[in-house]
């Protein structure tokens, strides 16, 4: 890794507006994988540690400008290649001359640009990757790669992901597919949320793709070579759709501003960095759109800096984080592929459980509870036992209807109830408790059969996690 990072560098620095700071190096563990971390002196508050031109970054725009450079018929004002230039009818010349030689002419030409905008960022990004970093090259028979490999042989392997439950459920390759059924209801709840993703941006561009794939031999730019199959294919956009879900930093893109999840860049070296579950303390990042041009060119979003926060970063060897924010270990098992032990923002949704329970024959307590929006979403934090668990087992309990509203409305407090749940609450409580001891015990028994178990100890986190919570909450309603 360390020579394709070298060679990352050197791709960076051939713009002029990079920078990275000198003391910081790039760390690689078993345990941690890789990070940056300190080589020397000290990083203070609101130092620059390293700063991504416009130009390296991937996104729609900058996409949409390099697909420009194939199809001279992708024209929008301040996103694609500037026609105007006085040069640029030699350039188009010069670029007919290499078409018979780079597939990318005719293929990106048909591309109209009315389809390219119907595009998610998503489902730009990971075709473009798609093509540009295994197609491209198997097209070719390696002689033609993406200007983009640098930062593509630096992405991690589909190994290196395979603890994302996600890929267990999507791609029909992995070894981990019977893990799911140990997976909590959160973290379920997500998988499903995410894999739908996958297979609905996949329906969208695949038809292209597949097209693609079944004519390249008959180009003349191409040589005869095995295709790819639709399942190899599949694989491939499962593997791309995670680096840019595990990696993608937050910016706004004004060709997707209304489309939240569309609101994202790639940057290059920054993605070493590892977050933190600790809000507002360590480093942040800066986007700076006014900072767009290369050379004669206007590219992109403009720069992404990363800058020092609060933390003072003075030991040898000490990682850089990026601060990261109040997300449990379901969420990032499910969006990063990791847990953290004893991560204070881990919840529990019992929802179902408590469904269960308190869905009776006549429907009533539904009823009652779907009137007032408090069917579903039941939760327990480290702290807390969600107010919707009381509303919904107060009048399971009670079927005190008046004294439920008021309770809802503020008008009675939680001490007046208690008593009259609290054995119910506390028989849930030992249940859950009895219920993730046996699945944390399942886990532990297969972990000793595996050399290679990250997918199963990141399960185990997440149910120790669960235990801790709920005996706490079991402690205090017997004190």
């Amino acid at each position: 890794m360390e020579g394709k990072v070298d060679v990352l560098l050197t791709w960076l620095k051939k713009s002029d507006k990079f920078y990275i700071a000198p003391n910081i190096s790039i760390c690689e563990s078993p345990e941690t994988g890789r990070g940056i971390v300190l080589s020397h002196g000290s990083i203070r508050k609101n130092d620059i540690i390293v700063s991504v031109p416009s130009s390296k970054q991937l996104n729609f725009h900058t996409i949409l400008y390099h697909i420009s450079k194939f199809n001279k018929e992708l024209n929008i004002p301040g996103i694609t290649i500037d026609r105007k230039p006085i040069n640029y009818e030699d350039n188009i010349i010069e670029a007919e001359n290499k078409a018979w030689a780079d597939p990318r002419y005719g293929l990106y030409s048909e591309l109209s640009k009315e389809f390219l905008l119907s595009l998610s960022s998503f489902q730009l990004v990971s075709f473009y990757i798609l093509v540009e970093n295994f197609l491209l090259p198997k097209w070719t028979h390696n002689e033609i790669y993406s200007d983009w490999k640098p930062f593509f042989d630096v992405w991690p392997s589909m190994e290196e992901l395979r603890s994302i439950p996600a890929i267990w459920n999507c791609d029909p390759n992995s070894r981990y597919h019977s893990l799911i059924e140990y997976l909590p209801a959160a973290s379920r709840k997500h998988m499903a949320r995410i894999s739908g993703l996958v297979r609905e941006d996949w329906e969208t561009i695949s038809e292209v793709v597949l097209k693609w794939n079944e004519i390249y031999g008959s180009l003349s730019c191409t040589k005869n070579s095995d295709k790819f199959t639709s399942d190899e294919l599949f694989s491939l956009f499962v593997h791309v759709y995670f680096i840019i879900n595990s990696r993608c930093l937050y910016a706004k893109i004004p060709l997707k501003i209304e489309d939240s999840p569309s609101n994202f860049t790639l940057v290059p070296y920054v993605d070493f960095m590892n977050h933190i579950c600790e809000s507002d303390l360590h480093c942040y990042p800066q986007l700076s759109p006014q900072l767009r041009s290369e050379g004669e060119n206007i590219i992109g979003i403009g720069q992404f800096t990363i800058r020092c926060g609060d933390h003072l970063y003075d030991n040898i060897n000490e990682e850089l984080f990026l601060n990261y924010g109040a997300h449990s270990n379901d969420f990032l098992l499910n969006e990063y592929g990791f847990v953290v032990d004893g991560n204070k923002w881990n919840y529990l949704d019992i929802s179902d459980e408590i469904i269960e329970l308190i869905d009776d024959d006549k429907k009533e307590v539904k009823t009652f509870l779907l009137e007032h929006d408090y069917w579903g979403d039941y939760t327990i934090n480290e702290t807390d036992i969600s107010y919707r668990i009381f509303v919904a087992l107060n009048y399971y309990v009670t079927r005190d209807e008046r004294r439920v509203r008021k309770f809802i409305e503020g008008y009675i407090s939680e001490d007046y109830f208690k008593p009259k749940i609290s054995s119910v609450l506390k028989e849930l409580l030992v249940s859950l408790t009895a219920k993730y001891t046996k699945t944390l015990s399942e886990l532990t028994e297969k972990v000793s059969n595996l050399e290679n178990n990250l997918c199963l100890q990141n399960l185990i986190t997440i149910y120790k996690g669960y235990i801790k919570i709920l005996t706490q909450h079991l402690q205090d309603l017997q004190s």
